[in-house]
């Protein structure tokens, strides 16, 4: 539980930073989603339902503070974390590499839901090209962040999970 609540906060301070700092003028286009990153994690690291119900406490929260169509933000961080758990699966997860291409590729996804939900069918393929200096930009960011934002949420568990046991305790699984 304690973990789980770790967590929230984190992805709380990203829906915070995303909807006030990052939408000023000087970070317009600049930088990508900040919870793909951790709704990946997530998908990768926590069992099934805890990540399921903190993934879609995050979307809820961010469709409620981001202002946009509600339920658009909530639907793709959950499509991105089932994809995440269904190509677990298959992949080796653990290579710094794959989960730089794995956060770039759904930076990408959620740009195109995004578009085509936003325009009219007939308006998508401009609206994509207009933005396609700022997407390119924010998944090559995604895919050089990623995987230090990685290390950083896996330094995190052991850590609380240290602080939460007496000295001479073995640590409990999550």
């Amino acid at each position: 539980m304690i973990v789980f609540c770790i967590y929230l906060i984190l992805g709380l301070s990203a829906v915070v930073a995303q909807t006030t700092v990052l939408t000023l003028p000087l970070f317009h286009g600049l930088f990508y989603d900040l919870l793909i990153p951790l709704v990946v994690f997530l998908g990768l690291r926590l069992r099934d339902g805890k990540g399921l119900l903190l993934v879609a406490v995050l979307g809820m929260i961010m469709d409620l503070l981001s202002g946009g169509i509600f339920g658009l933000y909530l639907s793709v961080y959950l499509w991105i974390f089932l994809l995440v758990k269904g190509v677990s699966k298959y992949f080796n997860v653990d290579d710094k590499l794959f989960q730089s291409m794995l956060i770039a590729t759904c930076v990408v996804v959620q740009h195109v839901v995004f578009c085509v939900s936003i325009a009219p069918p007939w308006k998508d393929a401009q609206i994509l090209a207009a933005q396609t200096i700022p997407i390119l930009l924010q998944v090559t960011l995604a895919a050089l962040t990623g995987p230090s934002v990685f290390v950083f949420l896996e330094g995190i568990e052991p850590r609380i999970q240290a602080r939460l046991t007496a000295p001479g305790e073995r640590p409990k699984a999550s």
